[in-house]
């Protein structure tokens, strides 16, 4: 005698076994994006500025100057526009 197992049964446990394996490949993907992100802060505490990064990495520069920003980092080189004083 074959027993039968029920579809829906069957349904639930793809559901769950897809939610899972999404549910890992995210926490992967969070830790990958981490470990990228403080690779990108050592090359600019390096000297490495966001044109050379962007070349190699997924960021592009404005990606790259935020994540130095958010590091606390001063920018990679300074600024050339002057400030234009106010007229009183």
């Amino acid at each position: 005698m074959t027993e039968e197992k029920d579809p829906k049964v069957e349904a639930l446990a793809k559901v769950r076994a897809a939610s899972e394996a999404h549910a890992e490949a995210k926490a992967a993907e969070a830790r990958a994006r981490e470990l990228h992100q403080a690779a990108i802060i050592e090359a600019i505490k390096v000297g490495l500025g966001p044109s050379v990064l962007s070349t190699v990495s997924s960021y592009d520069r404005v990606n790259i100057d935020r994540i130095r920003k958010a590091a606390k980092l001063p920018p990679t080189r300074a600024a050339t526009v002057q400030k234009i004083p106010k007229e009183e």
